[in-house]
């Protein structure tokens, strides 16, 4: 909207309009609307908008910072994965175009696209199909990450075989089909009952 102003002079009145970014601040925080109404009679909606969004931003930034300084050659344990799930929810009024603009980012691994894949679908209740166009618009659809499980051995005739080691690798845009639940739900559940440990990775490094 702000590249749009610089247009011309007609197109920055038309950008500039209280209207226009009123618009943009409902559709994308409505739970902050009413607040943000009455201190619109001194900023004006545009103010409100890009210091929201640079609030927004400095947020998740943490978290990505978060997991970053979490990853261990690469990978990222079932408690820091969950725990950057639930410092998201923390974020208040955070939406789904905010998980758009900072976590389907390319600039971003894959494992911070599947964090917000995750947390949009189980967290703020996006539609699957509605996840999946929105990574096909950010370029990371295809991105696959690499779930790692270790489950404990089973119990047999009295004798405890091998630990278990199970890999599967899936693509972004698998997670948000039928075939994808299971392993959310697996993520979802984190290292408990026979998963002693459960690890995320790239499956593809030069992604």
């Amino acid at each position: 909207m702000c590249a749009l102003g610089g247009c011309s002079r007609s197109w920055r009145t038309a950008c500039d309009a209280n209207c226009v970014w009123e618009r943009l601040f409902r559709c994308r925080w409505p739970a902050a609307a009413a607040e943000a109404a009455v201190a619109s009679r001194v900023q004006g909606w545009k103010a409100l908008y890009i210091n929201q969004h640079r609030r927004m931003g400095v947020a998740v930034s943490n978290v990505i910072e978060s997991v970053g300084s979490s990853l261990n050659n690469g990978s990222l344990e079932s408690e820091y994965y969950l725990k950057a799930i639930a410092d998201l929810a923390l974020i208040a009024d955070i939406g789904f175009l905010d998980v758009q603009f900072f976590l389907f980012s390319r600039n971003h691994s894959a494992i911070i696209n599947l964090v917000g894949l995750h947390y949009s679908i189980a967290s703020l209740h996006v539609p699957p199909t509605e996840v999946s166009k929105a990574l096909q618009a950010r370029q990371v659809a295809g991105r696959k990450v690499r779930v790692n499980l270790l489950k404990l051995g089973r119990w047999f005739y009295g004798f405890r075989l091998p630990d278990e080691h199970e890999s599967r690798k899936i693509s972004l845009s698998e997670l948000t089909m039928a075939e994808g639940a299971e392993i959310l739900a697996i993520l979802n559940r984190g290292a408990v009952h026979e998963v002693f440990r459960l690890r995320i990775s790239l499956a593809d490094i030069d992604k």
